[in-house]
């Protein structure tokens, strides 16, 4: 089955226009899901999940901005959950792809009901260093099942 990882977009970003994969490194958070996610998938099959844009390809330019699913109306979110798995629908056969979304609550819900196979590793912790032993457990015990070699001190 082919692996997916979808990390959330962040607040905090680098002014002015840039790739995906750099925009949002101006947030811990977001360089600590980025290099776990280099770990479970290959660099084509990692999107940021954004707000505003909805599902980007690391190397997509994009210009900084502020919005968030925080507080919009639960058919607000449902509606950015179904665009984003129809993106998804575009490039993955659903049903044989893993998702693994590295997101807080309100993206892995607005997600769950249209992708079949995911893994929230933030689920019950959020995002943030709270969540950063969760996320490194995860990826080890996602590379030890898949025979690759187990990463110390992600």
């Amino acid at each position: 089955m082919k692996t997916v990882v979808l990390i959330t977009c962040t607040k905090h970003k680098h002014k002015g226009i840039h790739k995906a994969e750099y925009i949002y490194t101006k947030s811990s958070n977001f360089v600590k899901y980025l290099e776990c996610a280099k770990q479970l998938s290959e660099h084509r099959d990692i999107f940021v999940i954004s707000a505003l844009h909805k599902l980007v390809p690391l190397d997509t330019m994009i210009e900084c901005y502020d919005y968030t699913l925080k507080n919009k109306s639960y058919e607000e979110i449902n509606s950015w959950g179904k665009s984003v798995a129809k993106q998804l629908e575009a490039l993955y056969d659903l049903n044989n792809t893993k998702f693994i979304i590295i997101a807080d609550n309100d993206y892995c819900l607005a997600l769950k009901p249209y992708l079949p196979n995911i893994d929230m590793p933030l689920n019950g912790v959020g995002c943030g260093p709270d969540g950063y032993n969760q996320l490194d457990a995860y990826v080890n015990t996602f590379l030890a099942k898949n025979n690759t070699k187990v990463l110390k001190g992600l």
